[in-house]
This record gives structure tokens, C-alpha cells and sequence, in this order.
């Protein structure tokens, strides 16, 4: 594969270039990039503009997946910063600086070009401002979190009549998140400048239309200006050749539960962001060792990756340790699988009957697409909105524990409680059922013909002649 880390040099012009400006965080890169491939798929010249860190770990992903002829129209823009102490220590510095590149390298971009459509991750409105001196441009705010989530936040600025879902708030009552408890006290003036930036010439969001149908709907009649709304995705399967794996040996996870019954198995991961501490990880392997349920366990050591410069750091706090004896207890029913595991693979296993989870949107579209019910342990963000999305509006999951008492360490009893109902009660068994047709749904609207893939061919004809 051609990976182009220069602007300036054998650039040709082009009727369109799009540039990918991703929040440079591990959660948001995925589908920014999976959405690049199928954007590049179709003979448009794609720049990933972000970290140098970043990149290096995409191109990595490139090199165990089996690539389209098309993967030459992807080319990696790796940014760097200043490598001060005050930059490697200020969030908002760093990421100032990191605008001032990435407006940097569009403007090149565009000499290029007739048009230069830019698709940016939402967050990063702030610190690419400068994008307005650029002429012949085209602005797209991509949201990496559900509609669902979307459509909640805006209507603490839009008025939107709702009975439902005022009335699922009162049911829930102390459970139902409060925004200061996820994304902290200035979300309202963040909407609020999302909206007014004239440069949006539409919004993308990253879900799937048959579930989440009724919020799209809500959100392009309150968008501003009439500004289109696109529901793009799940990327991982309307791209179907991205991670593909075309590796010689296999995940041993995946051989483990080649010897084990269909939905027999629990997953659980919280992530690569989401750290446990040293108790919470005594009370986890206790839980699942009493369960007597078969599992396989994702352990990160205590790390910081949210958002690093250049040196993609293993942390400071070392590797977790497991309780003494306790991976020779579980020998056989349970595996441990330190840092990383095929994620997409092992919830398409048909041995894997329960995803236990910090309800991320990527991981939630995922074990949808897959059609495996969740037990939802939120941490932060919009994990706890999706959270109730995926218990109380799907029906598909139940709660590890309650949102109100996060601050506490959450104990092995309540641990064990959860894969048993979700593994082995006729309730789990009906929300397995729900997430299947769930699935199946998904499956046959990102066929070609299928609704998914109409709406992404809508968009990709979108930005290429309008």
C-alpha cells in the first residue's frame, strides 16, 4: 500500500480530495478510518490527517487486513506538536496546536483540489476555525457517539415535545444520567457552537437507521438550516473487507471457543481506554470464577492512552495482577487475554452468547451487528446514556450496576449476578432473541440494495457533486 506522508510533492489535481480530521483518541480514530476505506473504495483520494502516534497504529492495523487495489487512494498525514512540557501537559494546548497543523496541511491540500471536503469528528470544531479562509471548501461534523445519545443532548438547546421519553426519565428517576455526570457542566455551550458554525454543510452520524430511525428523524428536522443528516454505518460491515483477517495463525482466543458450545462463552472488555483498578479487578475474576460460566476476560494493564503526543506510552502504573491461583482455578472454562483481543471476531463466534461492557458506541454497534445482548458496566461520556438505550429502549442488556452508586468499587456478587441472568435466565435468553433480529436487520440493509448502503451511496454522491 502507497502511504504519502508529503503534501506538497506528486499531488495532482483532483475534482475532489476529502481530508479525515479525527478526534485523536483511541474510540473516535476507528470509524473515521473505517469510513475513510469506503470513502477511498470508491476512487477518492482520502488524507487522514492526525497524530504521528495515531497513524503509526492504523498502518499497523493495514498490514494484517486483506487490502482493496483502492487502499492507494488512503494516504496518512502525520501531524506532530511542539514536544514542550507545558504542550505534553495542557489537553487544550496540545490540541490547539494540533489545529494549527491540521488547518495548515488543508490549506495545502486545497491547492490541489477544486473542492476540499473535510470530515471532522465534532470535538474538534474549536481548534479548527481557521478552515474558514479557505476557499471551496466543504465542512462535514461527524459524531462517533449514537443518535440517541445526539438527540438527548440537543434538546437541552432545541425545544423538542417528547411524551416517551420524559416519561422513560421520570421512570428511572435517580438513574437516568444527569449531564453533569458525563460530559461535565459546558455540553449546552458546546451544542450551541456546533450549531452556529456556518461551515457545517451537513452532519454524519455513526449508526444504524433502523434502530435508532425515530432520533435521525428528530435530529435533521431541528438541524440548522436544513442541514442534511446522514446515517452512516456500521462501518465495520458496509466496508467488508476491512479487518478481514488474512493472518496465518489465529487469535488463541478464537480457537478457544471453536471448543465451546454456541452461546455458551461471555466477552468481556472494557475498552482501551477504561483502566480497573487493582480491587475492581480482584472483585471482576471473583465474579466470574463464582458464575461458573465460561468466559474470556480482556485485562489492561493500568495505562493512559486517551491522548498522547508522539510516544504512544505503556504508562506508569505497571501490569494488573490477578488474584493468586486464579487463572488455574478457571483453567478450561476461562481465558485471560492481556491487553488486546479481536474484538469483531470473537462477538461474530457463534460460542460467544454475552458481551459483558463499558457500553462504548463502538462496542455497542458491534455486539448489535453481531446480535450478542450486553451487560453494561458504564464508566463515563455517553457510555451511561447508551447504557439506557441498550436496556431500556432495545431491551436488549441489563446493568452491571447502578449509575448512581459509580463511585463505588463494584462487588463480585453483583458481578456473578449479571453473566447469570444475561447467560443462563429466559430473560437473557429474549434479549439474545431481540439482538439477533437486531442483527439480521443490520445485515440486510448493508447489502447492496439495502437501506444502509443507499444512505452511504447518498453521501458519497453528496460530496463529490455538489
Amino acid at each position: 500500500m502507497a502511504i504519502n506522508n508529503s503534501l506538497e510533492n506528486n499531488l495532482q489535481l483532483n475534482e475532489v480530495i476529502v481530508a479525515m480530521v479525527p478526534w485523536p483518541e483511541h474510540g473516535h480514530l476507528n470509524p473515521l478510518f473505517l469510513l475513510s476505506r469506503f470513502i477511498a473504495s470508491h476512487n477518492i483520494p482520502v488524507h487522514f490527517l492526525c497524530l504521528t502516534a495515531r497513524n503509526h497504529d492504523l498502518k499497523n492495523r493495514l498490514q494484517g487486513v486483506r487490502r482493496n487495489a483502492t487502499d492507494g487512494n488512503l494516504h496518512f498525514c502525520d501531524l506532530s506538536v511542539p514536544k514542550s512540557t507545558e504542550a505534553e501537559s495542557d489537553k487544550d494546548l496540545l490540541l490547539e496546536k494540533l489545529g494549527e497543523s491540521i488547518c495548515e496541511k488543508c490549506h495545502i491540500l486545497s491547492k490541489n483540489t477544486k473542492r476540499l471536503v473535510i470530515v471532522h469528528d465534532c470535538l474538534m470544531i474549536t481548534y479548527i476555525k481557521d478552515l474558514d479562509s479557505i476557499p471551496s471548501i466543504k465542512c462535514y461534523s461527524f459524531h462517533s457517539i449514537s443518535s440517541f445519545v445526539r438527540y438527548l443532548t440537543t434538546r437541552l438547546v432545541v425545544h423538542i415535545v417528547d411524551e416517551d421519553q420524559d416519561k422513560l426519565i421520570q421512570e428511572l428517576g435517580d438513574e437516568f444520567p444527569t449531564v453533569e455526570s458525563t460530559f461535565g457542566p459546558h455540553l449546552e455551550e458546546y451544542i450551541q457552537e456546533e450549531r452556529e458554525w456556518k461551515l457545517n454543510s451537513g452532519i454524519v452520524m455513526n449508526s444504524f437507521r433502523e434502530f435508532e430511525g425515530k432520533y435521525l428523524d428528530s435530529l435533521a428536522v431541528h438541524a440548522e438550516d436544513n442541514m442534511p443528516v446522514w446515517c452512516l454505518g456500521p462501518f465495520h460491515m458496509l466496508q467488508s473487507s476491512v479487518d478481514s483477517c488474512n493472518r496465518s495463525v489465529r487469535h488463541v482466543s478464537l480457537e478457544f471457543l471453536d471448543k465451546q458450545d454456541a452461546n455458551s462463552v461471555i466477552y468481556v472488555s472494557f475498552g482501551t481506554t477504561t483502566t480497573l483498578s487493582q480491587e475492581q479487578v480482584n472483585e471482576v475474576a471473583l465474579g466470574l470464577e463464582q458464575s461458573n460460566y465460561k468466559f474470556i476476560w480482556v485485562v489492561r494493564d493500568a495505562d493512559d492512552k486517551r491522548l498522547d503526543t508522539e510516544n504512544n506510552s505503556e504508562g506508569k502504573d505497571g501490569r494488573v495482577v490477578l488474584p493468586e491461583g486464579f487463572e488455574e482455578r478457571v483453567g478450561g472454562r476461562g481465558m485471560v487475554v492481556r491487553n488486546w483481543a479481536p474484538q469483531l471476531e470473537i462477538l461474530g463466534h457463534t460460542s460467544t452468547g454475552g458481551f459483558m461492557s463499558h457500553c462504548g458506541w463502538n462496542s455497542c454497534m458491534e455486539s448489535i451487528s453481531m446480535g450478542v445482548p450486553i451487560a453494561s458496566w458504564p464508566v463515563h461520556v455517553d457510555q451511561p446514556y447508551n447504557t439506557v438505550f441498550i436496556k431500556n429502549v432495545l431491551k436488549i442488556g441489563i446493568s452491571v450496576w447502578k449509575w448512581s452508586r459509580r463511585e463505588e468499587i463494584v462487588p463480585a456478587a453483583a458481578i456473578e449476578k449479571a453473566v447469570k441472568t444475561l447467560m443462563g435466565t429466559p430473560e437473557g435468553e429474549e434479549m439474545r432473541q431481540r439482538a439477533v433480529e437486531l442483527s439480521n436487520k443490520i445485515k440486510n440493509s448493508v447489502s447492496h440494495g439495502g437501506l444502509a448502503r443507499k444512505e452511504m451511496e447518498s453521501f458519497i454522491s453528496n460530496i463529490t457533486n455538489n
